[in-house]
């Protein structure tokens, strides 16, 4: 078996400067959906909320770890299955 190196070298901090300024206004949306949410109750909560909130902590994830989210599913080598023939 062969061991593939994880280490992926991280953004460099330019890039998650811009990307952490052009996600800054999505962080009122995340202020406007917490208020919605306590003061107006979880029906008023809109769909454009949500989605801008889920962007929001996607890019700012990336902003603080360095690394875009792995979306992928690893795939298992035909060789290292082990079923009964």
């Amino acid at each position: 078996m062969t061991q593939r190196n994880a280490s992926r070298p991280p953004l460099p901090a330019n890039v998650r400067v811009m990307i952490a300024l052009t996600a800054s206004p999505t962080l009122l949306v995340v202020g406007m959906l917490l208020y919605t949410l306590f003061f107006d109750g979880w029906r008023s909560v809109s769909v454009s909320m949500i989605i801008f909130s889920m962007l929001s902590v996607l890019a700012y994830y990336v902003v603080i770890s360095g690394h875009p989210p792995r979306l992928s599913i690893k795939k298992r080598d035909k060789k290292d299955d082990k079923t009964i023939n």
